[in-house]
């Protein structure tokens, strides 16, 4: 399993950006912040390829509690990340999400680690190390 560490402050033209957006794509706060400042992703689009990043929505802006998206959900949308990924092989999708860190969406890094293992990992899919730690 291929892993970074640190914050991300830029990409290789070869890397996309994967980061938890809400239902709406306001792009505002964390990654998503990063991600519309550095990495191409379009305020008001809520997932999918954008520019040099990738948005799996995370999150219901309409709703008052978190977590607001099922985990199920999020699993399709990783799942569709993971089939992308693995039609795309000569890109790199780095993953936002850390260990050690609160997630704006509610669920715990444990939580969302559990997400992103409960299905075959392409090669090309790069965590961030402390996450890594958890899959």
């Amino acid at each position: 399993m291929k892993t970074y560490k640190e914050n991300i402050t830029s990409l290789k033209s070869n890397q996309i950006f994967v980061f938890g957006s809400n239902t709406q794509g306001r792009h505002g706060k964390g990654a998503a912040l990063f991600a519309i400042k550095n990495c191409g992703a379009i305020y008001g689009q809520a997932k999918g390829l954008q520019g040099q990043s990738y948005a799996i929505i995370t999150k219901d802006l309409n709703k008052n509690i978190h977590p607001s998206i099922r985990k199920i959900d999020i699993i399709r949308q990783i799942l569709d990340l993971y089939k992308y990924a693995e039609s795309n092989q000569d890109k790199e999708f780095l993953i936002a999400y850390k260990g050690n860190t609160i997630n704006l969406n509610g669920y715990t890094p444990e939580e969302m680690a559990k997400m992103f293992s409960s299905m075959f990992i392409p090669n090309n899919i790069v965590f961030e190390e402390s996450f890594s730690k958890l899959l």
